[in-house]
This record gives C-alpha cells, sequence and structure tokens, in this order.
C-alpha cells in the first residue's frame, strides 16, 4: 500500500510538472532562453488562481486558465527587458523573479491581511473546494480519489500538450522556431526576432503560472515559496524526456516531455520515501540531477542525440529543488 501511495502520488506531482515543463520548453529548448523567472512566475499563478476564487468568486477550473494571463505578463517583462533594454537573459529573468517576490507578497496581504501567511481554500471558514477536492471527489477511498485527481491532470495536461502542438504547426509557431535557431533568418524574412522571444517568453510563463494554480488547488493551499527550484525541476524534466525519445521520431518533444516530468515526479516521491526527515534530500536531489546532465552528455558524445544546454551560469540559490511532500 505505501508503494502503491507513493507512485499514485509521484504521478499527481509529476503531472504537475508536465505544465511547468512544457513552458520550460518553449523558453530554454525552442527559444534557448533560460528563463530564471520562472521561480517567481510559478507562485504567482497560485495566488493569482486563490485570489480569483476567493475575492471574485470564479470557478477554480477557469480560475486556473484565467492564471495563465498573469504568467504571460511576467514572462514579457523578462522579454522586454532582455530584447528592448539589452540585459543578459539570466539577469533578465532573476530581476523578474526579484520583483516577483514582492509582487507576490502583496497580493498575497490583499487576500489574507497579512504578506506572510500561508493562504488555505478554508480561509475565514469559507466552504469553498478546488477542482480536485470537490463533493464528487470527496465520496471515495482515497487511493480511488488518487486515481479521480491522475484522471484529471490528465486531461488538463493532455490539452495544453494539444495546445501546444496546434501552435507551433502555426506561422507564429515556425517563426517562434526559426527565433531559436537562427535569428538571422527571422531578420531577412522582414520579421522582428525580438517580438517573437517576447511572445514566446510570455507563453511559456503563461504555462508556469498555470501549473501554480493547479499545484496551490491540488494541495488545498499557497505558499509564497512554492516555486522554489521549479526551473530546475523543469529542465530535468525537459531533459529526462528529449533523452529518452531522441532516437524515436514519431513521439512529438512535447510528449517526451511529459513523460519525463512524470518519471522526475516518481523519482523525486521514491527520494523522499528515503528520506523521511528530509536530511539529505536536498543531496540526492542534486546527485540524481548532476546523472542526469551527465546521462544526457554522454549521449551527445557518442552521437545518439542533439545537445541539450545545461544551465551552467545558474545561481546556486535557485537551484533549491521541491520537496518530496
Amino acid at each position: 500500500m505505501l508503494f502503491l501511495g507513493t507512485t499514485l502520488d509521484g504521478l499527481q506531482m509529476g503531472l504537475c510538472f508536465a505544465v511547468i515543463a512544457l513552458g520550460v520548453y518553449i523558453s530554454y529548448s525552442i527559444l534557448d532562453f533560460p528563463d530564471l523567472s520562472v521561480d517567481g512566475t510559478f507562485p504567482l499563478g497560485g495566488i493569482i488562481g486563490t485570489i480569483l476564487i476567493f475575492r471574485l468568486g470564479v470557478p477554480p477550473l477557469l480560475a486556473i486558465f484565467l492564471s495563465f494571463f498573469a504568467g504571460m505578463a511576467a514572462g514579457a517583462v523578462t522579454g522586454v527587458l532582455h530584447v528592448k533594454f539589452k540585459i543578459s537573459n539570466l539577469l533578465s529573468g532573476i530581476i523578474v523573479m526579484t520583483a516577483l517576490l514582492s509582487v507576490n507578497l502583496a497580493l498575497t496581504k490583499l487576500l489574507t491581511g497579512t504578506g506572510y501567511t500561508t493562504t488555505i481554500f478554508s480561509y475565514k471558514g469559507a466552504n469553498i473546494t478546488g477542482i480536485f477536492n470537490g463533493k464528487f471527489v470527496g465520496m471515495f477511498s482515497k487511493d480511488v480519489k488518487d486515481l479521480i485527481i491522475i484522471l484529471i491532470l490528465a486531461v488538463i495536461v493532455v490539452a495544453m500538450k494539444i495546445i501546444v502542438d496546434l501552435f507551433l504547426k502555426t506561422k507564429a509557431g515556425y517563426m517562434l522556431r526559426a527565433t531559436g535557431d537562427n535569428q538571422k533568418l527571422v531578420v531577412t524574412l522582414s520579421k522582428n526576432a525580438g517580438t517573437y522571444k517576447i511572445f514566446g517568453l510570455a507563453i511559456a510563463n503563461g504555462f508556469v503560472a498555470v501549473a501554480g494554480a493547479i499545484y496551490s488547488q491540488l494541495f488545498m493551499s499557497y505558499d509564497n515559496n512554492s516555486g522554489s527550484g521549479k526551473v530546475v525541476l523543469a529542465l530535468a524534466s525537459v531533459i529526462i524526456g528529449l533523452a529518452l525519445f531522441s532516437q524515436v521520431r514519431r513521439v512529438k518533444d512535447t510528449t517526451a516531455v511529459i513523460v519525463g516530468a512524470l518519471i522526475y515526479g516518481l523519482l523525486l516521491n521514491f527520494l523522499a520515501l528515503a528520506d523521511r526527515e528530509g536530511i539529505y534530500l536536498k543531496l540526492l536531489n542534486a546527485v540524481m540531477f548532476a546523472l542526469i546532465l551527465i546521462f544526457n552528455d554522454r549521449l551527445t558524445a557518442i552521437g545518439l542525440r542533439r545537445k541539450i544546454k545545461a544551465p551552467a551560469e545558474m545561481p546556486e540559490s535557485h537551484t533549491e529543488w521541491e520537496k518530496g511532500e
């Protein structure tokens, strides 16, 4: 039963990570932009979704997708700093992430009266539930409930994957790919590569914000520190997925990224099971990510796949890993 429970929890986390990974796939793999603002955009989506539910009475499912636009705004700011003001991609992300720490605290204060209190969905006695904790879901046992939650998450993830796949087939999607591969080609087509980069970062962070809103409803809570390390786990998911399916041409990158997120979610949960006190969890996570990067480099060295760049200059303070709750 312990193995089953850990597996189900891991699949839930993996599906939540998959939404983040789809966003990071756009920014990192397509645009070649290591966007550190992800760590701030994730909790932004969580608090926006929570406010929409509590303050405006928006249905939980609609609140999740409306949080997309908050993430788009944050991503656009990162893009503008980089494109218009010529700030490096790493520093642009750090600036926006730092600013979002205060923005998220201010929004939390708007909801609770204090910027330092975790907001719970039973806040002030409100009888409000998310899409994963309604009356229908609550009728079943924990294992059945977990399966229903996984099904709901899977539907959301598949829907977002289809949206990304369809978008990448459009003219704007092709131009976005060209912007990441060869900006000179975009210029020769009389297009503004900077505009497409801003647009791509906006979409990518929109996905991350949606993941934050899902996460807050999944655990029926919101925390300002919930974004810590999300960019790293998303990168790990992207690398795992693309490495595993590098020679399977029929599998789309978006599918590979989702599978990578599921694998990573399971790994995190079983690592947490092995270290219940959490003393060595960060160390184990760091070793696991290092092995993933080594595995990726070895595949590249023997010519099995194209290289996926590792975020070599990522500041140590932003490589915190998600605890395996």
